[in-house]
């Protein structure tokens, strides 16, 4: 358990520094707008998976109502822009102070509430957002959503092309990552954990429960909304279900956990997986068949790889290490004799 951290280090370093150099030069070698387009969602929904696992893996307070923050980032920046002429790039920090907030009163309203219970009040806070954008049209115009109008130009976040939306999504999850890697090394960080293990141990050893709590769900609500504002301005039209409907909540869960819950960089390694796979087998399959052999091949996944991605990288990684030391061994063996 101890080698966990170090393990975890060396993959991100072995797999990430790479993958991130490829990353930066995707937009100069892939000039298809589909491959791009699919690329851009992969760096959203590992923003949002790695935003997610900071309430629901490092904290373990496990959420099914992160599609509401999507939600107020996407119609915060949305409706500022709208009716104000604020730019998205304000608009998205206004998001993020607002879901900040909320999130932090569902920490402290759900303070007390463990397992299931904490898990049916996040889905019916969820809820209750999702029936709000719905019914006050005055606000939302309901079902029939908002549409970003183009011709703001790269000073408001509307660009004619995709690439710069890829940088955008880009600076997305370097920045949850960045806020992820931050909080594991700090305070905050290992006190999380500790209530994540057994909150009442660590409550008894002086842990600041509450505290830990509200930073913990307002911090991962503040960046889930930065990625709902990002969502508006790239897709530029919005409505509830595409914002703040409870599937949404489900597959930011469900990518966090295939990656591997409670790590830095599995989240958004899960995203890699399970978001490319989805949308290939739609393509290939439309509707109900891929729905189908999606859900077996995502069972597949988590029987194979319990742990997450992340979690089978580092054994693979491990087996590496241990054939390299036995092959070392071989070799001084045969040298001596």
């Amino acid at each position: 358990m101890g080698n966990e951290p170090a393990n975890e280090l060396r993959v991100s370093l072995l797999v990430g520094l790479p993958l991130a150099a490829a990353l930066v030069a995707v937009p100069t070698f892939v000039s298809d707008v589909f491959w791009l387009g699919l690329g851009i969602t992969v760096l959203m929904w590992a923003a949002l998976a790695t935003a997610w696992n900071i309430s629901g893996g490092l904290a373990g307070g496990l959420s099914l109502g992160h599609a509401a923050y999507f939600g107020v980032g996407a119609y915060t920046a949305t409706l500022l822009f709208l009716r104000f002429g604020i730019s998205p790039y304000f608009g998205l920090l206004a998001g993020a102070v607002l879901a900040g907030a909320l999130g932090a009163a569902i920490g402290a309203i759900t303070l007390r509430l463990r397992g299931p219970f904490f898990v049916l009040a996040t889905l019916a806070f969820g809820i209750v957002v999702h029936i709000a954008a719905v019914n006050w049209r005055d606000l939302t115009r309901g079902a029939a959503g908002l549409l970003l109008p183009f011709g703001g130009g790269a000073r408001n976040m509307l660009f004619a092309g995709v690439a710069p939306y890829w940088y955008l999504g880009l600076g997305l999850l370097a920045l949850t990552l960045g806020v992820t890697l931050a909080i594991r090394r700090s305070p905050l960080g290992y006190y999380l954990v500790a209530l994540r293990e057994d909150e009442d141990a660590a409550r008894a050893l002086g842990v600041k429960v509450v505290r830990c709590k509200v930073a913990a769900s307002a911090i991962s609500a503040a960046l889930t909304a930065c990625a709902g504002a990002f969502y508006a301005t790239y897709i530029q039209y919005i409505d509830p279900s595409s914002t703040t409907q409870f599937e949404i909540s489900v597959q930011i869960a469900l990518i966090a956990i295939v990656g591997g819950i409670g790590t830095t960089f599995g989240p958004a390694l899960g995203a890699l997986v399970v978001v490319p796979l989805g949308e290939i087998l739609r393509a290939s399959l439309g509707g109900g068949p891929a729905l189908m052999l999606y859900g077996l091949m995502l069972i597949v996944i988590v029987l194979a790889a319990p742990n997450g991605v992340i979690g089978l990288l580092q054994r693979l990684l491990s087996m590496m290490r241990s054939g390299a030391r036995r092959r070392a061994t071989t070799r001084r063996s045969r040298g001596h004799a």
